[in-house]
């Protein structure tokens, strides 16, 4: 604002813009956050304020799209953000600032160490703003989770932030994740309403891989079985099922349908090498299956399948 215009008549004063901020100001029906300022000033560090303001922003109804997600049968949660880091750090100005014209180091980049933004900004935000919105003094908080860490110790590339607002609270207790707690999950099955009311017919030939050739059914199955099971067991599916394919033209599909189908199921691809290789064994082939009448029993039991894990490490 440039400039202030008195007018006796009215007692009124009138405000000039200055034209650079004009775009912001007409576009507001559109960009624009809404946040409570005095709950802002309230805390106590810059980074918290710019997380406040993230959680007023993305707190309401809004969810993040991922196609590679969606092709998977799986979407994000409402109000679950993630970031990478290369983005978090832009967000919060913690990159080194340069002069473009001198070079000169304006603003030296800070909290190179992702071990330093979860301790200096991070955790303090989210104590923060679960302390305000506890003692009814917000309506947002957050609490966040690694993604893309490879071991204990690998670099964190992304982060996903789970915002709770008091309409939407977190199911349970209102605190963060603590050790013991079922693992933070972003995702949910994208409904399909309609699958559900098919006939097993209908799903089947509504499935892509109808259409294609038994030769290459056959190998897409064997390709999903060797991702889950060893050579031995491979063998031993591989054998009935084209025994069954021998009667039956749709046993390929059928196959391929309920491997992906839980593939799709969030426990699955949270779960261990051995998990996977038990559901695919006693659920998928043997119980899945029996939606198109018929189903094919285990090679061995439980135990006898952990024994082998253990012999084959």
């Amino acid at each position: 604002m440039d400039a202030f215009f008195y007018d006796k008549e009215t007692g009124q004063y009138a405000v000039r813009v200055s034209p650079e901020i004009m775009p912001y100001l007409i576009n507001l029906n559109k960009n624009f956050t809404i946040f409570d300022s005095g709950a802002a000033m309230k805390l106590r560090s810059k980074y918290s304020q710019k997380m406040y303001e993230l959680c007023c922003r993305f707190g309401g109804d809004y969810r993040h799209f991922d196609l590679k997600q969606q092709a998977q049968g799986l979407m994000y949660k409402k109000r679950v953000i993630p970031i990478t880091i290369s983005d978090f750090r832009a967000r919060f100005n913690l990159d080194e600032i340069r002069d473009p014209k001198t070079g000169k180091v304006l603003q030296p980049s800070v909290y190179e160490n992702f071990k330093d933004v979860r301790r200096y900004i991070l955790n303090p935000a989210m104590d923060e703003l679960l302390t305000m919105f506890r003692y009814n003094a917000s309506d947002v908080w957050f609490e966040y989770d690694t993604r893309d860490q490879k071991g204990k110790n690998g670099k964190v590339k992304s982060i996903v932030i789970y915002i709770y607002t008091r309409d939407n609270p977190k199911k349970g207790e209102q605190r963060p994740w603590q050790k013991g707690d079922d693992d933070l999950w972003p995702f949910e099955c994208v409904p399909d309403a309609e699958a559900d009311k098919r006939t097993p017919a209908q799903k089947l030939h509504a499935s892509e891989f109808y259409k294609y050739d038994p030769q290459y059914q056959e190998a897409v199955v064997q390709a999903l079985l060797n991702r889950y099971l060893n050579k031995k067991e491979v063998a031993y599916y591989m054998t009935r099922i084209r025994k069954m394919a021998q009667r039956h033209p749709d046993t390929l599909t059928q196959v391929i349908m309920v491997i992906q189908g839980k593939e799709k199921q969030p426990k699955f691809i949270k779960g261990t090498k051995q998990y996977k290789r038990n559901a695919i064994i006693d659920y998928v082939l043997k119980e899945n299956l029996k939606e198109f009448g018929w189903s094919i029993e285990p090679p061995a039991s439980r135990k006898e399948r952990a024994r082998d894990l253990i012999e084959t490490v």
